[in-house]
């Protein structure tokens, strides 16, 4: 079985009928390849379609980590609740074709048709106790929850409806903490990649006897009233350890 990053580029990369265009590069993506992409997914494991994420930029040259923290829940009586772990941001190499990799890691956020959301919910609906409604109030409560699980990746909205176990009816909101648990890995991937590599550290350096002059001068020029103990103890402290950046001072008073 190919991984999922493999099957995803397959789909996306086959030429448009249409327009003749590569997808997957500058052509447009059809509703047919989306719904490929949304059910491949939707037969996966978010933890492994994470993974997978990752690997995929790598592919392109990209290093992902993502960084996780865990959380610790109490019920409403202060007992314990199992823990979790969420994402919480993620570091991006400086190399690689990033935009290229972000446009794949997209593909990972697809979500599945309304209707088999819809479909998933009905499943759910039977195999857990809940209160009986008139037909409107389930009718709306599937439109609505339909609606907000098509915000997910289809493997993370199936894996909540029907690969957890629930005693009742699950609430929007306990759905929802558990999509954003889920979820959270790709997006912060994708928010990385949208936001690039942080720049690089300048190299520093101590100063010269030449650039420790200079900034006595200023400081002397600045603070002619303080004494001239005082003066170069400022100096002293300014210029402690590795303080400059480049390789002189023409930045330091605006000069070119």
């Amino acid at each position: 079985m190919k991984p999922i990053g493999s099957q995803i580029t397959t789909a996306l990369s086959k030429p448009n009928s249409e327009t003749g265009t590569p997808h997957g590069e500058h052509g447009l993506v059809t509703l047919a390849n989306l719904e490929k992409v949304a059910d491949w997914l939707s037969r996966q494991q978010p933890e492994d379609m994470n993974k997978a994420a990752v690997s995929r930029a790598s592919f392109y040259g990209v290093g992902l980590r993502v960084r996780y923290e865990g959380r610790f829940p109490s019920g409403p009586n202060g007992e314990r609740l199992p823990s979790y772990m969420v994402a919480v941001g993620c570091d991006i190499s400086p190399n690689g074709n990033h935009e290229a990799a972000l446009a794949d890691l997209r593909n990972f956020m697809t979500p599945a048709p309304m209707l088999k959301i819809e479909e998933w919910i009905a499943r759910l609906s039977v195999i857990c106790a809940k209160r009986k409604d008139d037909s409107f109030s389930e009718e709306l409560r599937v439109v609505e929850y339909a609606s907000r699980l098509s915000r997910y990746p289809a493997d993370v909205a199936k894996h909540v409806l029907l690969h957890q176990s629930y005693q009742f009816f699950p609430t929007w909101a306990e759905l929802e903490a558990r999509c954003e648990a889920l979820t959270g890995p790709r997006r912060q991937m994708i928010a990385a990649l949208e936001r690039g590599p942080e720049p690089p550290e300048p190299q520093r350096r101590p100063p010269t006897d030449d650039e420790k002059a200079r900034i006595q001068a200023l400081i002397d020029e600045m603070f002619p009233n303080r004494s001239a103990e005082d003066r170069r103890a400022a100096v002293d402290e300014v210029t402690k350890g590795n303080c400059m950046a480049g390789e002189n001072m023409a930045g330091f008073r605006g000069e070119e």
